[in-house]
């Protein structure tokens, strides 16, 4: 009886959101990991806030942690350790927000469609646009401009 009423206090506290200071080193966290790889903030807010209500250890289906990055997409993206250590939020975002800033390359700058492509996957319309070659991973250099979105008119996560 205790036995079980261990998991399913530990069941609660997985899917509790982060604290407010755990918010806040997110929120820090996003904003050196978005300007590393030219995506707005906002757009890395609103994977986080859908995947999973900033919870860092959030575990679905085989996605990990706040921007749910599966573990073979983390490998792609040259992840090495073990597939806990996706439940890290630094960790999680050093690999989900380059296929998230991929995404919203492909995207066009569009964030509606960054977030589908997120989602769904970009490799064969990035194949199809001939960007594959443009593609980051999570060892790419930060990038020097403010955007790696082309020149579409679309400047930030709202577009509008």
């Amino acid at each position: 009886m205790i036995s079980r009423l261990v998991l399913a206090c530990a069941a609660i506290a997985c899917t509790l959101p982060a604290t407010a200071s755990e918010r806040a080193q997110i929120d820090a966290l996003v904003a050196q990991h978005a300007k590393a790889h030219g995506i707005p903030e906002a757009l890395i807010h609103r994977i986080i806030k859908r995947e999973s209500g900033y919870n860092p250890l959030a575990s679905n289906r085989g996605n990990l942690g706040l921007m749910q990055i599966r573990y073979a997409t983390a490998r792609g993206m040259g992840y090495r350790g073990a597939v806990s250590g996706l439940l890290d939020a630094n960790t999680n975002l050093t690999y989900a927000v380059p296929y998230l800033a991929n995404a919203y390359r492909v995207s066009g700058g569009n964030p509606d469609r960054a977030v589908a492509l997120y989602a769904g996957g970009y490799y064969y319309e990035a194949k199809r646009k001939g960007l594959l070659h443009t593609l980051r991973t999570g060892g790419s250099d930060p990038v020097t401009t403010g955007s790696i979105a082309p020149s579409t008119g679309f400047a930030s996560v709202n577009g509008r």
